[in-house]
């Protein structure tokens, strides 16, 4: 009896399976579709996201609906404080990139503020498809925005007290717009 006793069965582990089975050629060939699937979706979502990014003319027919401001340029930091104030709500109203920010803005400039925008583009090279809207603001501020005006804003700052002919809302409105 001792001679029917079988020899006890490998490990699965340690079976050998061919390579060349029926299963292992559907599991990579399954595996190949996926990878293939994966790429195909891939390549569509960059497709999707480069068909979504909007053109610079799109976007100044989109901004030219709402009627923005256009700036002259002047003596008036106020004026030109509000201009950028309106014109960045407007921007993140529309959702646009920063590079179509800059181009907008340099379009709604007129007379002076065209002039100073020609001469800093001639005199530094300044390349709009490269100028950030933060870059352009600090130039802009740096035109408009005298360190006497900026000292004098910073003063004023500082010195908000509210008095008693000034309510909780009015203080906090003064505070904001100083701010």
């Amino acid at each position: 009896m001792d001679d029917d006793r079988r020899p006890p069965s490998p490990e699965p582990s340690e079976q050998s399976v061919p390579q060349d089975t029926p299963r292992s050629v559907a599991g990579q060939a399954d595996l190949a579709g996926v990878y293939q699937l994966m790429a195909q979706l891939l390549q569509q979502q960059q497709m999707m996201q480069m068909a979504a990014m909007p053109s610079a003319d799109s976007c100044y027919e989109r901004i030219r609906r709402l009627n923005p401001p256009t700036f002259e340029g002047g003596l008036d930091p106020m004026a030109a404080e509000a201009w950028i104030r309106e014109i960045e709500k407007m921007f993140r109203a529309l959702h646009f990139p920063d590079e179509v920010m800059v181009r907008l803005a340099i379009s709604m400039l007129k007379g002076n503020a065209e002039y100073w925008w020609t001469a800093m583009e001639t005199a530094y090279g300044y390349a709009v498809d490269r100028l950030t809207w933060r870059d352009f603001k600090r130039l802009f501020s740096t035109q408009y925005f005298s360190d006497s005006v900026n000292q004098a804003k910073q003063n004023e700052f500082l010195a908000l007290t509210q008095t008693d002919q000034m309510s909780v809302l009015g203080y906090t409105n003064k505070f904001n717009e100083l701010g």
